[in-house]
Parts: C-alpha cells; sequence; structure tokens
C-alpha cells in the first residue's frame, strides 16, 4: 500500500483540476519548492498512483453517443475477468462493478446507433453475461470533476 501524506493529496488535487498545470505553478500555489513536486510526482506515477493524464471533451461536440450499460452477471461469473473483457472493447471509456441491481455500469462513446448495436452485441457474447441492458445518455452535466454545461 502506497502511503500518501497531506502534500501528495494537495499535488494530485491541484492535477486533477487541470493536468497543464507546471511544476512551478504546483509549487507556488503549495509553497513547496519546485524540486518537490517534481520528485513527488515522479515517485506517485512510477507508484502507479498517477496513472496517466486525460483530456476532458464534451462527447457532444465530437457527435459521440453517449451509451450507458447495465450488466447483470450470471450466478457464480468471474466479475473482474468480465470487467476487464468489457474494458479491452472499443469505444467503452468506463467500467465500474457496483452492487445493486446490476453488477457492472459501462460508459461506452459510440459514432452512431449502428455502433451501439455493434458495442451491445459483442457485450452480450461474452462468457458470464445474464442481460446488457442500455440507457441512451440525454445529457452529460459533469465528466471527470468537470462541468459540462454552467
Amino acid at each position: 500500500m502506497v502511503e500518501l501524506d497531506d502534500l501528495d493529496r494537495r499535488i494530485m488535487e491541484l492535477l486533477l483540476e487541470d493536468a497543464r498545470l507546471s511544476y512551478r505553478e504546483i509549487a507556488k500555489r503549495l509553497g513547496v519548492s519546485h524540486a518537490s513536486v517534481s520528485s513527488r510526482i515522479r515517485r506517485l506515477e512510477e507508484e502507479k498512483v498517477i496513472r496517466g493524464y486525460s483530456t476532458i471533451l464534451d462527447p457532444e461536440v465530437l457527435d459521440l453517443y453517449p451509451l450507458c450499460i447495465r450488466i447483470s452477471a450470471a450466478s457464480g461469473a468471474e466479475l473482474s475477468e468480465m470487467g476487464r473483457e468489457i474494458a479491452d472493447l472499443d469505444r467503452i471509456y468506463v467500467v465500474l462493478r457496483v452492487s445493486g441491481e446490476c453488477e457492472l455500469l459501462v460508459l461506452a462513446m459510440c459514432r452512431d446507433r449502428r455502433e451501439a448495436i455493434e458495442i451491445l452485441s459483442k457485450i452480450s457474447r461474452i462468457r458470464g453475461i445474464e442481460k446488457a441492458e442500455s440507457h441512451v445518455v440525454l445529457e452529460t452535466i459533469k465528466m471527470s470533476g468537470r462541468r459540462l454545461k454552467d
């Protein structure tokens, strides 16, 4: 288990808000040295606490069709393995193992209805999946910590 202190957490909070912040800007905001920020971020990357950096795009601007899929598994199915298989499919952005009426929640970003049907078909063929129920996303209000609409 990776040990994180308050400075590590504050650095990561700033990066969550804006991954483009320079080490100098982070250091300035936190009142620490550039070298301290640089070494901590390097350590957090090496220990896989920080696994990468990404850009948050508005799916509507890109003409992407967000699709939420609720998946119920057959009794005794290996949920983590199913989740990994789903995550390996193209156009899958989020796979969550959850409690409640279904076992997995999936967010896919499709180019059109045909691609959505293709993704659902691929998911339905994965061993252990009893039911895959799709829901059209009507509006994306917040994604990855940032509101997409004001």
